[in-house]
């Protein structure tokens, strides 16, 4: 509504302003975006992370830090990133103008995705075991570095194949020194398949979004994508929801 009911003097009030900075911008600036494509891109990924990161939260009946969790990031997020982004871009580097605007909602879908990542890991834990948490996120990092070696500048190709090779080796070892084992390993998946698969699609969803978050490359409209804003949004959501885990664990 804000995208297509607004006049464009007054939807340019509220963007940030790297010449005028100010906590108000900060928070308006997210509600804003300079095309339907960059709105329904924003949309569509913020569907897809928060279905996946309520899937989880339901799963395990953690509807509260869900909940509060996702309060968090709307609050804190678009001052947070702001702030980083005018300190790197405009104080420590001096690479904009005054007169360049930031806006867009990507910010905090980057924060749902850091919420997505913990939770994953929370999850996996809760479920399997540590070691299964720590199996979980390492592949995330992996998998996320791996299509960002395909689709970004980030890495070259030759990167994503030793990391792809070193996985392969790692499953492959596992496999062949638990072979024995295989047969039970099959009846256990089965029996345990809704579970893996919310596991193994939140996974999915967040490796996804990795990879575009940090493309280094302009975008078809001619756009650099915002990686200092999409990183430190990123970072807020892991940080709030470790934050709102530890809290319920000590209330309990």
């Amino acid at each position: 509504m804000v995208h297509v009911l607004l006049p464009d003097p007054l939807r340019s009030r509220f963007v940030f302003t790297y010449g005028e900075p100010s906590i108000v911008t900060a928070w308006t600036a997210a509600i804003l975006h300079d095309s339907g494509s960059h709105l329904a891109s924003s949309v569509a990924w913020y569907a897809i992370v928060m279905a996946s990161t309520y899937a989880l939260a339901t799963a395990w009946r953690y509807r509260r830090p869900f909940w509060i969790a996702v309060v968090g990031c709307l609050v804190l997020t678009p001052p947070v990133t702001k702030l980083v982004d005018y300190w790197v871009l405009s104080v420590q580097w001096n690479l904009v103008a005054d007169a360049t605007t930031a806006r867009g909602f990507s910010s905090v879908v980057s924060a749902f995705g850091g919420l997505l990542y913990v939770s994953l890991a929370r999850t996996a834990t809760a479920w399997y075991g540590y070691d299964a948490g720590v199996v979980t996120t390492g592949t995330i990092v992996l998998g996320a570095l791996s299509a960002l070696a395909v689709t970004s500048a980030v890495l070259s190709p030759s990167v994503a194949i030793i990391i792809c090779g070193m996985i392969a080796v790692a499953i492959g070892s596992v496999i062949v020194s638990n072979r024995t084992q295989i047969s039970e390993w099959r009846a256990w998946v089965v029996s345990e398949r809704d579970n893996l698969l919310l596991i193994g699609g939140g996974s999915a969803v967040v490796v996804g979004l990795l990879s575009q978050l940090f493309q280094v490359e302009l975008d078809t409209s001619g756009r650099f994508v915002s990686v200092i804003a999409h990183g430190t949004g990123f970072a807020t959501g892991m940080v709030v929801m470790v934050l709102v885990l530890l809290l319920e664990s000590v209330s309990r």
